[in-house]
């Protein structure tokens, strides 16, 4: 994603990101973003030497928002003899010339503001979640690691004829079938909707009642996840006579929905990076949030009545979530289920 600006106000900017549908991360891009807007500024040694991946950035725990936080400022100001205060407005700045030079931008809105000491903070709308979750059933499938490199990275200070002798060198089957069985239960519960005409989904998959126990820690076979076609696009927004209004609200807001978009979103900046075992420590919190999402917000009886674009939304964020999780599956080697 690139930034390009789409108005300003006294306290922050309001810019157009440009998401990419290839499953991009979110932190992973900003992080980019910054570190060229560094070198953009300054190319003092300790400027250049940084990379995107050491560029702190880190999501802010908000009951309703989805917000990131970067100290890079702070961190610079030794380095470039200048106030963290100073070095944030630059930066923002810089990520304003930058998104200038992109004309080809698709429109989110995200939002970048200075705070004292110096602390840069960058958060998407409503509109600009919106819009991400419904982008989100475009991701690509993750490179599965091979059995070698998985063994590395679960194991890196074993020795060799440890790794050797560990099964297929791959994650502990315990660890992994609690993910396994929330990805089956969305597979299940999205066909459910489907049957009651509640959504329309396309599935290319085998559609076969179970699989055999000795079959789920299997390579995977490529299959196309289950796919939401109507509605298209979901009704993540509230309706409000305006769609072109800035302040539109999502349509999910209990604790227990936004509970699941943030763990969703943290498994995604997660799998950009290479510790395996934060990878599965990440889709097991997804998958406790999804418990949690599923017990405390219903889909069916009175909502599916009286509020049926809330119950698309909650199988929206079902959806998404299965994506999500088969994507990580598949980037470990194992098997997505689609019933169990």
């Amino acid at each position: 994603m690139e930034f390009k600006v789409a108005k300003n106000t006294s306290n922050y900017r309001v810019f157009t990101v440009k998401l990419l549908s290839n499953g991009a991360r979110i932190k992973s891009q900003l992080q980019r973003q910054l570190w060229q807007a560094i070198d953009r500024i300054n190319t003092l040694p300790r400027a250049a030497q940084l990379t995107p991946k050491t560029v702190p950035l880190h999501r802010v725990s908000t009951s309703n928002y989805v917000c990131y936080r970067s100290a890079i400022a702070l961190k610079l100001s030794s380095a470039w003899q200048q106030t963290p205060l100073d070095i944030a407005h630059q930066l923002t700045d810089a990520l304003l010339t930058l998104s200038q030079e992109f004309t080809d931008a698709i429109g989110i809105n995200f939002t970048v503001e200075v705070s004292p000491p110096g602390w840069i903070l960058l958060g998407l709308s409503d509109r600009a979640l919106a819009t991400y979750l419904q982008e989100c059933f475009k991701i690509r499938y993750f490179p599965s690691v091979s059995p070698n490199d998985l063994n590395e990275k679960f194991h890196p200070k074993e020795g060799r004829g440890n790794r050797e002798n560990s099964q297929h060198n791959q994650p502990d089957s315990d660890q992994l079938f609690p993910i396994q069985y929330v990805h089956a239960r969305c597979c299940s519960l999205l066909h459910l909707a489907d049957e009651q005409g509640l959504i329309e989904i396309t599935d290319t998959g085998d559609g076969g009642d179970g699989e055999d126990l000795e079959e789920l820690f299997s390579v995977t076979t490529h299959q196309s996840p289950i796919t939401i076609i109507y509605p298209n696009p979901i009704p993540w927004l509230q309706d409000t006579g305006d769609s072109e209004r800035e302040l539109v609200r999502l349509r999910l807001t209990h604790p227990a929905e936004w509970d699941l978009i943030v763990q969703l979103f943290d498994l995604l900046d997660v799998m950009s990076a290479s510790d395996c075992q934060r990878w599965v420590k990440q889709g097991l919190a997804v998958s406790e949030a999804y418990e949690q999402f599923y017990k405390s917000c219903r889909i069916w009886g009175e909502v599916k009545i009286h509020d049926l674009p809330l119950a698309q939304a909650r199988l929206g964020l079902i959806g998404v979530t299965q994506v999500v999780l088969r994507s990580l599956l598949e980037k470990l080697g194992v098997s997505a289920p689609r019933a169990l």
